[in-house]
């Protein structure tokens, strides 16, 4: 009898861990989702190198053409996040 209850208490705690492994992957899914959604990352992978300027040891500008737009950006090097943003639109 005794032994029937261990079993079936250890079969309840590893039934609670799975589901609390779960509930932690489904949260940290979402998590990594919010934090992609608000950071401003450079997606780009086809950089032209000649627009690429190093500023210091740990930033550089890239400068983009679209439509009627040049968009300049200052660029973290370690983070890969674009710091500041200047758009200058052709007439």
């Amino acid at each position: 009898m005794l032994k029937k209850k261990l079993l079936f208490s250890l079969v309840i705690v590893q039934g609670l861990l799975i589901i609390a492994g779960i509930i932690a992957i489904i949260f940290g899914i979402f998590y990594k989702m919010s934090n992609n959604n608000n950071s401003a990352i450079i997606t780009n992978k086809n950089i032209d190198l000649s627009n690429v300027y190093l500023i210091n040891e740990n930033q550089y500008q890239q400068k983009l053409t679209q439509n009627k737009k040049v968009i300049f950006q200052i660029i973290d090097i370690k983070t890969n996040k674009v710091l500041k943003e200047i758009v200058i639109e052709k007439n």
